[in-house]
């Protein structure tokens, strides 16, 4: 799933796609007949979700107005698809049931201390939106109130409201504001209570989840997803390796376990920051993470790789850094995408030096047309 720090944090929407009301078992069917048509090749089977409803384990929802009693008074919802109206609605068949629950407590405390949701037009009320995110291990939550500029009144309230109700709410983060922009989160934050993160854990490595950081939506999907990523990868104890666009550094710090060395590259800094914190977390020395632009930190590598994985945002991989990957010539790239259109874009650029030999195609996102895919490409020898 996608890095970039903007792309995962734009508006999230009520989907009202035909995928809401299909069969499950259709659904497979419909995302592994478009990976095998957009490669034209044949293609491993679709690997389910094991948890099709509530897997979501981060939400959004955003906030609008709307009259009672001839008054203004906020609710939360979801944007309907392909336009800017927000629908008030509390609860999703796709999202976790506590995140659920702890969004009905927040509009109640919304409502009951009269904020009001942010009104672009008349330049009234502080609310953009309320995200929530939950730690698969632990279970603990993190809140973050997307707010107009600094002021936020009653927030202590608020706060101690919330997580005498909510004793999982592990931390609460206001995220600020100081344009209109489509995005939930921008860079400027305050943590109103607790750390600012809760962590996560994948296999034995334990990882810190910030409020802006990359961290897949579906847990049991993930483990599912590296594991293949590594059976595909078979790294050995004498590979360098390379994890393109890695985030807080998952993949770099799993892959760490195999490798003789690996290398995280990212250009955000706050996800970079939490890789380096997570590698100090769980005490491995054999990781090591470059800050910069992926394109030009690449075009700077020197040493022989042996293995490439890279998980870059929709847009995909730039021509830049798929020339850069030729000269390198690494003899096996695990290209993990949840946009295949751009994945395969990319491949085509590939494909002179590479074999295509496996695809495998993830219901990461199920209920919505969306679909993860791995390919495995194997540099070809003469």
């Amino acid at each position: 799933m996608s890095k970039d720090y903007n792309d995962d944090i734009a508006f999230e929407t009520l989907d009202t796609s035909s995928f809401e009301q299909m069969p499950y078992k259709d659904q497979l069917k419909q995302k592994e007949k478009y990976i095998k048509s957009l490669f034209n090749k044949e293609v491993l089977p679709i690997v389910p979700n094991p948890v099709p409803r509530g897997y979501r384990h981060k939400a959004v929802l955003s906030a609008t107005n709307v009259n009672v009693n001839n008054n203004q008074q906020i609710r939360l919802g979801l944007f309907i698809e392909g336009t800017t109206k927000i629908k008030p609605k509390l609860g999703h068949f796709l999202h976790d049931k506590d995140i659920d629950l702890v969004f009905e407590t927040i509009e109640k405390l919304l409502i009951k201390y009269k904020h009001k949701a942010y009104a672009k037009n008349y330049r009234q009320g502080i609310i953009k939106h309320v995200m929530i995110r939950k730690s698969f291990k632990t279970g603990d939550l993190m809140v973050i109130f997307s707010t107009q500029l600094n002021n936020f009144p009653n927030h202590k309230k608020i706060v101690n409201e919330l997580i005498a109700l909510h004793p999982n709410v592990k931390t609460i983060i206001q995220n600020i504001h100081k344009k209109d922009t489509k995005f939930v989160l921008l860079e400027e934050q305050r943590i109103l209570y607790g750390k600012g993160f809760i962590i996560d854990s994948i296999a034995d490595i334990n990882f810190k989840i910030s409020a802006n950081a990359f961290y897949q939506i579906n847990p049991m999907q993930m483990f599912n997803l590296y594991d293949k990523v590594f059976e595909f990868a078979n790294i050995e104890k004498t590979d360098i390796v390379i994890d393109a666009y890695s985030g807080i550094g998952t993949i770099t710090l799993l892959a760490s376990k195999y490798a003789k060395k690996v290398y995280g590259l990212e250009i955000n800094p706050a996800s970079h920051k939490d890789a380096i914190d997570n590698k100090r977390l769980n005490q491995i020395t054999n990781a090591e993470f470059i800050l910069g632009d992926v394109e030009q930190t690449i075009e700077n590598f020197t040493d022989k790789v042996d293995t490439l994985i890279m998980d870059p945002a929709r847009d995909g991989a730039s021509l830049k850094f798929i020339q850069t990957v030729l000269k390198l010539k690494p003899k096996k790239i695990v290209y993990v995408s949840c946009n295949p259109d751009t994945q395969e874009r990319d491949y085509k650029q590939l494909r002179n030096f590479y074999n295509l030999t496996k695809i495998l195609p993830f219901d990461m996102f199920s209920y919505t047309p969306h679909v993860e895919n791995i390919v495995l490409l194997s540099l070809k020898t003469a």
